[in-house]
């Protein structure tokens, strides 16, 4: 009897739970507090590299060696020759060397056309002197030594007369060969030529030069001065000029 009724109250009694109570979180740690002017660095750091870079920026642009740039240009080449024959006299320039647009390159030396453009220089002193000579006109002595030219040949046609009657007389009467006579014939001729032309230069003398001997003159002057600048035209290719700044190829100077 004793052991049913110890089971009975065991199964009758009430089945109780136990709850474990809850661990209890640490408390957060309060923000250390940050040390005066510490967030400020950061800010003058890069005030300072913004100021640098900057400076360096506006420093490259206003210098005044040009900037550096790596890279591939396209190029055009000027193959230049003289427009004149002779042999190199000179040459300005060397491999590589930058030149400026109309700078001398070559040189040609030529002697024929220089010593053509000074037998041009003597024509037209030459030519000048005459001229002068025709605008100014006839001095008196040279008029003086006309006239006294006009004179002796006048006597020397007074005296080929003379002499031709004589020996025509004689021929006539046979007693001068006809070979005497044709001489004194072509003397006589030749005394009155010469007559004319001393009287043709001494009114020359006394009247000046014409109109048309100071065209002529004047005309003198201009084809000395054309053949002084047909010379000059090719002494002036006989120097080579760079048509552009450029660079002298290296094959230049071969």
């Amino acid at each position: 009897m004793d052991m049913a009724v110890t089971e009975a109250r065991t199964e009758a009694a009430p089945t109780q739970t136990v709850a474990t109570p809850p661990v209890p979180e640490p408390p957060p740690e309060a923000p250390k507090p940050r040390a005066p002017g510490s967030g400020y660095i950061p800010s003058i750091i890069l005030a300072v590299v913004i100021a640098a870079v900057a400076t360096l920026s506006i420093w490259y642009l206003v210098r005044g060696e040009p900037l550096l740039v790596q890279g591939e240009a396209d190029a055009t080449r000027f193959d230049i020759a003289a427009r004149v024959d002779g042999r190199v006299g000179d040459v300005a320039v060397v491999r590589g060397q930058n030149i400026d647009a109309n700078a001398v390159l070559v040189r040609i030396d030529n002697p024929e056309t220089l010593a053509k453009h000074e037998q041009a220089l003597a024509a037209k002193v030459v030519a000048d002197a005459q001229l002068a000579n025709i605008n100014v006109g006839t001095r008196p002595e040279v008029i003086a030594a006309r006239k006294a030219a006009l004179e002796r040949t006048q006597a020397a046609l007074v005296l080929a007369q003379q002499t031709y009657e004589r020996v025509r007389q004689l021929a006539e009467h046979g007693n001068a060969p006809q070979a005497r006579l044709d001489q004194m014939t072509d003397s006589l001729h030749e005394s009155e030529r010469g007559v004319d032309q001393a009287k043709s230069a001494y009114e020359q003398a006394v009247n000046g030069y014409t109109r048309e001997e100071r065209q002529i003159a004047a005309a003198n002057v201009g084809k000395a001065l054309a053949d002084i600048k047909a010379v000059q035209s090719i002494i002036d290719q006989m120097v080579v000029y760079a048509p552009v700044a450029s660079q002298v190829y290296p094959d230049f100077t071969n």
